[in-house]
C-alpha cells in the first residue's frame, strides 16, 4: 500500500484501523499524489490528519480540490489554513460542495 510513503508508522496504523483495508487498497494512489500536492501548496501542516479523518477528499478531483480551497481562503481570509487547523472541520465544506454539484 503506497501510503506508507506518505505516512508515519503512527498515521498508518491509525489509518488501518480507521478505514477497511479494500478500501485503502481501492484508492488511485496517482490522484491521491495529485490532491497531497494540493494541500502540500497551500502549506496544511496537518495532511497526516486530513488523511485520517478525510480520506474521501482524496478520490476527488484535485483541480475540484483546490477551487474549494481557494472559496473556504475567500471565507476565512489569509489565515485560512491555521483556522482549518484549529477546526479541521471547515474540510467538510469541500465535502458537502461535492453533494451539492450532483
Amino acid at each position: 500500500m503506497f501510503l506508507y510513503k506518505y505516512l508515519d508508522n503512527y498515521y498508518y496504523d491509525l489509518v488501518y484501523d480507521t478505514y477497511e483495508s479494500s478500501y485503502l487498497e481501492s484508492l488511485n494512489e496517482n490522484n491521491f499524489i495529485n490532491v497531497y500536492n494540493v494541500f502540500s501548496k497551500y502549506n496544511f501542516y496537518f495532511i497526516n490528519d486530513i488523511i485520517l479523518n478525510y480520506m474521501e477528499l482524496f478520490e476527488m478531483d484535485p483541480v475540484e480540490v483546490e477551487n474549494r480551497i481557494l472559496k473556504l481562503k475567500e471565507k476565512l481570509g489569509n489565515y485560512f489554513v491555521y483556522i482549518i487547523g484549529n477546526d479541521i472541520k471547515y474540510l467538510n465544506e469541500i465535502l458537502n460542495e461535492e453533494l451539492e454539484d450532483e
